[in-house]
């Protein structure tokens, strides 16, 4: 057997394996990474094959059936990485941002099909004076030169850059399997590169034989490492200072995060815990942790040193069917609580110096026998952190039912709202079981969060108010961060999407608004020339002239890159007009950023509410159009008048 026909055999093998094992993630369509890792490897088969007929050709027929395999490769391959490795980061990829992907590999892909009869990709002869196919011609084309290979290279680099760089938002337990994926995808692709450059022989194309030795690696990924199982675990900084000890779990169990805190509670490391059973951890010693896990409802743990733990497990919530799911182990030390709880029992009166000190509010309830033979749980006992909580003179609270002091508790909430924790306290109160809420209190004009807890004390209830109002901002706080962009500092799709979507939502029948979609033209070409910084001031200033020209009732947002979207609400058409041409002599203004006097238009669609549409997402679509418009006529044309920058939506 000759070398070339060893070397077909091996190639054949390879993209059998790819081809199966690429069907089989994309009907499984189970975990995260399955579909698009499984289209990789269909991509893969089939550069590989289109390398195997290559080898073996003895037509031109034949020859150019295998090229054309061999670009499909090449061309499909970086754009599915790309799709592929933001799934691992939690990101979706938009159909639209597909479409547009694969515009120029299609073309890339039809252009090697029908070479001979252009010379676009490659210059022909195509064999050399032995007769031996050239894979590799003396001379590129135009299109492969300056189209093909820029954004083939360009676009697998983003992927790759994109997937080391969001790192932290995949499980600690997974992100070794992750690295060697890049390591894996980094091997075909510099040896493209070095292929690209002249390295080598050009009769034979390398490339499929160097994925075929890679077979035993992608093998161990999926099957050892089981890169498809990967779990992506946002807001990675938050979760490691959060102040109680968090523990993460799959749904079989395992652990797959540890906080800080928690590493401290279980006198472990995250490193050493990760892929272990949670009995490995708690062992027989914390049945309620068990508990909590299966029935969902919260219990209470005493530790070896004494302290009292609050355990409540919340499953992993994600609306992406492929995610895998999970929950969440919170431990809350309520010590000081289950401390004076116990010296109810022992001292009155040193329950009353502890509990009215306390900066909790704590209100016991008792069954009292009325007058009709009838039982109602009544209070008789608050201390003054409960009075001042719920607006009340403890004194006064005592003897009150225990349904009008959650009515207290819930008066700054929905009535909806109030009404289900009324229902669910009693539940709790009928069964004797827990009871823990956040409730929403106002009084005079001011707002509060209280947690209520309720717990059964012998043949009492004691409830127990904890103010978490700094933690509801803290929250909110977090919010915030997620929905504005870091670097301008206005909305992004997100928060744009949902606060956008509310203000419709919420506006009069009759309402008027308008809904601009803003392109910079040029900034692409200075983004490239001047470098990213001076690209990122670029954009922070035109944020900044954004908000002058607008009003501050306005909803500004960065859906990404160099797009803005403002949402005019409460204006007609003319207004809407006078905004946006306001809005476009302003963009157009020179950009003074360090030494540089830049230009960069902005071309603007315009879409009025209810004419153009009626739905965020119509007018959206509407003025994305009329921007477009807009960018299609000023293309190539060096003198433009505001009114070439602003198009209206038909």
């Amino acid at each position: 057997m000759n070398l070339d026909l060893a070397l077909f055999v091996l190639l054949i093998f390879s993209a059998a394996f790819y081809l199966v094992m690429g069907m089989r993630l994309v009907a499984s369509r189970r975990e995260v990474g399955s579909t698009p890792i499984g289209v990789l490897f269909v991509v893969v088969s089939i550069w590989v094959m289109g390398g195997a007929i290559e080898l073996l050709s003895s037509t031109f027929t034949v020859f150019t059936i295998g090229r054309t395999g061999h670009f499909i490769g090449t061309a499909l391959a970086p754009v599915v990485a790309y799709i592929c490795f933001r799934e691992y980061t939690g990101s979706t990829t938009p159909v639209r941002t597909l479409v547009v992907l694969l515009v120029i590999p299609t073309i890339s892909v039809v252009l090697a099909a029908t070479n001979a009869h252009h010379e676009v990709m490659w210059s022909l002869p195509i064999a050399n004076e032995a007769g031996e196919f050239l894979t590799r011609p003396d001379l590129w084309g135009p299109w492969f030169l300056f189209v093909h290979l820029p954004y083939s290279y360009a676009v697998i680099g983003v992927a790759m850059l994109t997937l080391i760089a969001h790192s932290s938002a995949v499980a600690p337990a997974q992100r070794r399997g992750l690295f060697l994926l890049v390591v894996a995808c980094a091997c075909p692709l510099l040896a493209t590169a070095a292929y690209d450059m002249g390295f080598g022989p050009n009769t034979i194309s390398y490339v499929p034989i160097v994925f075929a030795a890679l077979v035993p690696l992608f093998a161990w990924l999926i099957f050892g490492e089981k890169i498809v199982e990967f779990t992506p675990l946002p807001y990675e900084t938050v979760f490691q200072n959060m102040q109680d000890p968090v523990v993460v779990v799959d749904k079989k169990c395992r652990v797959i995060g540890l906080n800080h805190t928690a590493e401290s509670m279980l006198s472990t490391k995250e490193s050493a815990a990760l892929r272990e059973p949670l009995e490995s951890l708690f062992g027989d010693d914390a049945p309620e942790v068990f508990e909590a896990l299966s029935s969902g409802q919260p219990q209470k743990m005493l530790t070896s040193t004494g302290r009292f733990l609050h355990v409540q497990a919340s499953e992993i919530l994600n609306s992406r069917a492929s995610a895998h799911g999970g929950q969440v182990l919170m431990f809350r030390d309520v010590s000081d609580v289950e401390k004076a709880q116990f010296e109810v029992r022992n001292s009155e009166k040193l329950l009353r110096t502890l509990i009215d000190h306390s900066v909790n509010g704590i209100v016991r309830l008792r069954w009292v026998r009325d007058d009709d033979g009838s039982e109602s749980l009544r209070s008789i006992f608050a201390n003054s952190a409960a009075g001042r909580f719920l607006g009340r003179n403890p004194d006064e609270m005592v003897d009150c039912e225990a349904q009008e002091i959650v009515n207290w508790a819930t008066c700054g909430m929905e009535e909806d709202e109030a009404s289900d924790i009324l229902e669910r306290f009693e539940q709790s109160v009928g069964t004797g079981g827990s009871f823990d809420a956040e409730v929403q209190h106002r009084c005079k004009g001011k707002g509060r969060w209280l947690r209520m807890i309720c717990e059964p004390v012998g043949d009492d209830i004691a409830a127990t108010f904890i103010d978490i109002t700094d933690g509801k901002a803290k929250e909110r706080q977090m919010e915030s961060i997620a929905t504005s962009d870091p670097l301008t500092g206005v909305l992004n799709r997100r928060g744009f999407e949902r606060n956008a979507a509310q203000r419709l939502t919420d506006s009069a029948d009759d309402a008027t608004g308008a809904l601009l979609f803003i392109d910079l033209n040029d900034f692409k070409q200075i983004n490239d020339q001047y470098g990213h910084e001076i690209g990122d001031q670029l954009l922070t200033v035109a944020s900044e002239r954004l908000r002058r020209s607008l009003r501050s009732c306005d909803i500004i947002g960065r859906p990404g890159g160099d797009e803005f979207v403002a949402l005019i609400p409460d204006v007609d058409s003319d207004v809407a007009d006078k905004l946006a041409l306001r809005l476009t002599n302003t963009l157009e203004e020179p950009y003074l950023i360090g030494r540089e006097k830049l230009r960069c238009a902005a071309s603007i669609g315009l879409a009025l509410y209810p004419k153009n549409a009626s739905t965020l997402t119509g007018l959206l679509r509407e003025a994305d159009q009329a921007m477009y418009r807009a960018k299609a006529r000023c293309r190539g044309v060096s003198e433009m008048g505001v009114c070439d920058l602003l198009e209206r939506a038909m």
